[in-house]
């Protein structure tokens, strides 16, 4: 019997992919929290008249903190997304390899030998009546070798188009984060903070 039919560590895959989906959450916590001191800020700058800085600043301030804030959340969401996508592949992982053992079982069964995923006679003397009942078993149990290497193909590509798609989307939001206006230095004394 081959070591395994279908390759793949489906146990790492979830772990890694609720690792990203805590780490979303906690960049969301974290996001409401900006929110809400944002918020405090702007109310106190309200009920101060914007006595200690000018309206253009404290808007600018605020504009590019809310960018921020928006992109934060955004990226958190697509980690969640990529968490949930890893989790997904995992439990589909896990069926074929579920699938995979139970074609190898059948393979073994049958008298019959796999070649990567091929499924074969096995070479040597046999009798006419047992190399027909092989040769006759040979296409059901190679159905049931593709049905576990086609279902972890079809899984694998899922996996592969959203991680490509959300590559791209996490670029993205780099990309605007490098660009977005900054908020200007608080005045330390009449000089920029260091």
């Amino acid at each position: 019997m081959t070591p395994h039919l279908v390759h793949g560590d489906h146990i790492s895959c979830s772990r890694v992919g609720g690792a990203m989906r805590r780490e979303s959450e906690r960049l969301r916590r974290r996001a409401r929290s900006l929110e809400d001191a944002l918020d405090d800020l702007m109310a106190a700058q309200r009920t101060e008249g914007n006595a200690a800085m000018g309206t253009g600043t404290a808007t600018g301030t605020v504009a590019a903190i809310s960018t921020s804030l928006g992109a934060m959340r955004t990226t958190a969401d697509d980690l969640d997304e990529a968490g949930a996508a890893l989790q997904r592949y995992a439990t589909d992982l896990a069926e074929g390899h579920e699938l995979g053992r139970r074609a190898q079982r059948r393979v073994a069964a049958a008298g019959l030998l796999l070649e990567g995923t091929r499924v074969v006679e096995p070479w040597g003397p046999a009798g006419a009546d047992e190399a027909e009942h092989r040769r006759a078993q040979v296409p059901e149990v190679q159905s049931r070798v593709d049905l576990a290497t086609a279902q972890v193909g079809r899984a694998r590509g899922r996996l592969e188009r959203e991680a490509a798609r959300l590559t791209e989307a996490l670029s993205a939001h780099s990309r605007d984060a490098r660009s977005a206006p900054r908020a200007p230095r608080p005045l330390c004394g009449g000089s920029p903070a260091n």
